[in-house]
């Protein structure tokens, strides 16, 4: 080996001529031949670096494919409008299927440039008709219930929190791969649609490892995907597929996109209409006039906390980041638990609760969970539970598919003795059943078929003339009653039938709330411009 020079400027011109030369080889590795040749005939470096220069040069050839580096970086605004189709996995009417099926139609309006955001979304699916316009200039945002008429403020505004609507767009997706290149890594090479694909991976700015897809042909992206633990469906992945593109000024878009989770498609979209660079006038991100103005949400949800709100009768309140309640009843004997909730992504929101239930009331055994029905959100923290040695009770057309869900194999859910453990499920028989001691009774009742869920339970606490329920009325936390949904005029409905005396309404989401607020709720609805299926 020849020996350098040790004057300094010698010493910079043989690194120089090193460096272009390791340059020029890794250059004529990327024109020529397979990815894989690239990957493995470079024997000056490591494993790790040959992973990242084939997965470099693939996202290169996709920048190419889409526009072009210049092109993709020149886009300053952009107007989506997709209509599509909801498939509601895990959220369904019925946990047998089928899965139920509703609309989307979304108008998007990004300005990177000036900070701005228009997003008109509006959803009909399981009972509920939702309508809702965001606005974000700058650090102002708003949240507006269009048939509600309210306008909230939204804590800290910003277009990050639009990131996964903004990544529809595929050339946002690589500009961000290639913003974090020093984290790229080939995966391998895969099929989609009897098409080769090239697979890399590379870690988004919130640590989240994507997998990105690419036609070995066109080099045009058609799918990005993760995966996660899953609380009903354990290991499973979530992610977008592009099947097709058009072009759009110098860059190419795709014609639509697919979603899906836990092994399903939950959302296919065409997109309609896409703009780019237009420079969308001022007067689309103005606040409309004639909107009620509710007080903001905290920046950062408070912690889950207990509230008594009778004796021996508790609400736990704030769970999976502020989002879900759920209520405890401590008998003389045991404790009885109403829902289990967990985010689809898993964040041990029932061991959050346990802790909490076992410090408020020390020393009882959790003898019963109550699960109102069978949705992922509701429903996805028994496992824990079960740990405990509480016997669960549910609607009949539950039991077999929590029994189905139970035995389900998972290494990214925790292991805890639920696997261990031999599950007990009880049922609601004849649409009731009691729970009672010297000084507690606490009815159930099965107040299906919903549009939510055609088996829905709810608790009835007649000492305290306390109910509580599930999805059916959620009163906003800043004191607003919102518009009633389908499914709360069903609740309204089949809760005058039992002929209950209800001074007070708990829930699963939001505030408590009264009979008289339920009542306003359904007089916004009939004289609003939603219309009123029949039968309400």
């Amino acid at each position: 080996m020849r020996k350098l020079s040790s004057h300094p400027l010698s010493i910079v011109a043989s690194i120089t001529a090193l460096t272009i030369a390791v340059v020029s080889n890794v250059t004529a590795q990327y024109s020529n031949g397979s990815a894989k040749a690239r990957a493995t005939n470079n024997n000056d470096v490591g494993a790790s670096q040959r992973s990242y220069q084939q997965a470099r040069w693939v996202l290169d050839e996709g920048i190419k494919a889409m526009g072009g580096l210049e092109a993709l970086r020149a886009i300053k605004d952009f107007t989506l409008k997709e209509k599509g189709r909801i498939h509601a996995r895990y959220q369904s009417a019925s946990p047998d299927g089928p899965v139920d099926v509703g609309t989307s139609e979304e108008t998007l309006i990004v300005d990177n440039e000036r900070g701005l955001l228009f997003d008109e979304l509006k959803t009909a699916n399981g009972g509920f008709n939702n309508w809702v316009t965001t606005i974000i200039k700058g650090t102002e945002g708003h949240a507006l219930d269009m048939w509600s008429r309210t306008d909230t403020p939204i804590a800290n505004p910003s277009l990050n929190n639009f990131r996964g609507q903004i990544r529809r767009l595929p050339p946002f997706i690589l500009l961000e791969a290639l913003d974090r290149a020093p984290t790229l890594r080939w995966v391998g090479e895969d099929q989609l649609g009897g098409k080769k694909q090239r697979v890399i991976s590379v870690i988004r700015p919130d640590n989240q490892q994507l997998a990105l897809y690419f036609d070995a042909q066109t080099n045009l992206l058609t799918r990005y995907e993760f995966l996660y633990a899953d609380p009903m469906a354990g290991d499973s992945v979530i992610g977008q597929t592009y099947a097709a593109y058009r072009a759009v000024g110098n860059v190419k878009i795709p014609t639509g996109r697919v979603l899906y989770n836990s092994g399903g498609v939950v959302q296919e979209t065409e997109y309609t209409e896409v703009l780019i660079n237009t420079r969308p006038a001022e007067s689309v991100f103005q606040i409309p006039q004639g909107f009620e103005k509710l007080d903001a949400p905290p920046a950062t949800p408070p912690p889950p906390a207990v509230a008594k709100v009778a004796d021996d009768v508790y609400m736990l309140n704030g769970l999976a980041g502020g989002t879900h309640n759920i209520m405890f009843v401590a008998f003389n004997d045991y404790i009885l638990v109403i829902e289990a909730p967990e985010q689809i992504f898993y964040g041990s929101n029932s061991i959050q609760a346990l802790a909490k239930i076992k410090e408020t009331v020390p020393g009882k055994p959790i003898k019963y969970l109550v699960l109102t029905h069978h949705h992922s959100d509701h429903a996805g923290g028994f496992r824990e539970y079960v740990a405990e040695g509480s016997t669960l009770v549910t609607a009949p057309g539950n039991k077999s598919f929590l029994e189905q869900v139970a035995k389900l194999e998972s290494s990214m859910l925790p292991k805890t003795a639920w696997s261990k453990r031999p599950m007990t499920i009880e049922t609601v028989e004849n649409k009731k059943r009691v729970f009672e001691d010297d000084k507690h009774r606490l009815e159930l009742y099965d107040i299906g078929p919903n549009p939510h869920a055609k088996e829905m339970l709810v608790a009835y606490l007649p000492k305290q003339k306390i109910l509580f329920q599930a999805d059916m009325f959620n009163a906003n936390p800043n004191g607003s009653i919102p518009i009633a949904q389908d499914i709360t005029l069903s609740f309204s409905e089949n809760l005058q039938k039992l002929g209950l005396a209800v001074e007070k309404i708990y829930g699963v989401h939001g505030r408590p709330a009264t009979p008289d607020e339920l009542k306003t709720s359904i007089d916004r609805r009939r004289s609003s411009e939603l219309k009123i299926q029949s039968g309400h």
